[in-house]
């Protein structure tokens, strides 16, 4: 298979020239035309795997169930938003390295999103075995560019250096939504995002962003909470007329919700692919006029107009 490594645009690349202390500003404050979709693009879509969590064997078999779906279907990549493993520590790294292995036989194209449970492995382990540069990157495909975000970049274990990101920190203290198993994006991260938002809109492409965490309280639960600066993220991203779909997991269920113009998709998890409605992964197909999410027996669950 392939991690895609050589389309990535990957967010290191671009950190010497940020001030982390400073927020990037928001340049665009007027709704623009939506892009077009260059075509018909598919891809893949799996989530909250937890390897390690039950029967490897089964885990094995139904991810290769996967594989043939999205090879089926002809998918043009497959996104895999967070929480592929189960674990702390070296039990963390041996589902981590038993998964790799498995992706491995999976031969398209496979851009990884890092979860909380991501991070019971050491953050440079987990990206060495899916292939990333950064946690945080970008890729495009026909006419669309994909902006993954990651949610764990301040998290309860981390020290925030700047006044900004410790005040994102905070957040896990005076919001109920901020759970010790979320976290926040980081000014680097937030001024990246505007950065990568600004230039898509100067070439003319459409955008979906990819989070581990849901953005909205209506496509999650207190509970399983959300990222911890939602209302800020969302505040960014209600400017872009251009942004089609927030595609997410954690939840472990499926969620959907419309606001400002956006799609906020929550996927359901392959971990309760034994449990109604025995879903374990997923395909959205989108062109200029519909986004359509199927499950694995080709289910409908989401016909979404795109305005």
């Amino acid at each position: 298979m392939s991690f895609g490594i050589h389309q990535l645009t990957p967010a290191t690349n671009q950190h010497n020239a940020i001030n982390d202390s400073q927020p990037t500003p928001i340049r665009s404050r007027r709704p623009s035309k939506r892009a077009v979709v260059d075509g018909t693009l598919r891809f893949g879509v799996l989530t909250d795997v937890h390897y390690g969590n039950g029967d490897r064997d089964s885990e094995t078999r139904d991810l290769h169930g996967c594989f043939d779906f999205w090879e089926n279907n002809s998918v043009d990549f497959t996104v895999q938003l967070g929480d592929l493993i189960e674990g702390k520590g070296p039990e963390a790294e041996e589902n981590l390295a038993g998964v790799a292995t498995v992706l491995r036989e999976y031969p398209g194209t496979l851009y990884h999103v890092a979860g909380n449970h991501c991070l019971g492995a050491p953050l440079d382990r987990y990206l060495k075995e899916t292939g990333l540069v950064s946690p945080y990157y970008t890729f495009s495909m026909k006419g669309i560019r994909f902006i993954v975000l990651h949610g764990m970049d301040i998290n309860p274990e981390t020290i925030p250096e700047s006044d900004t990101d410790r005040s994102r920190k905070n957040l896990l203290m005076s919001d109920p939504w901020a759970t010790l198993y979320c976290g926040a994006i980081g000014q680097q991260q937030i001024n990246w995002l505007v950065q990568q938002l600004d230039e898509s809109k100067r070439q003319g492409e459409a955008a979906i962003l990819l989070c581990h965490f849901p953005l909205l309280k209506e496509s999650s639960d207190k509970p399983h909470g959300l990222l911890w600066n939602h209302d800020e993220v969302t505040d960014v991203l209600r400017r872009y007329r251009n942004i089609i779909a927030c595609i997410t997991g954690h939840l472990h269920r499926s969620a959907y919700v419309e606001r400002y113009g956006i799609h906020f998709l929550t996927m359901p998890p392959f971990v309760k692919r034994n449990d109604p409605a025995n879903y374990s992964c997923g395909m959205i197909e989108l062109d200029n006029t519909f986004l359509t999410v199927s499950d694995q027996n080709m289910n409908l669950l989401h016909k979404l107009k795109i305005t």
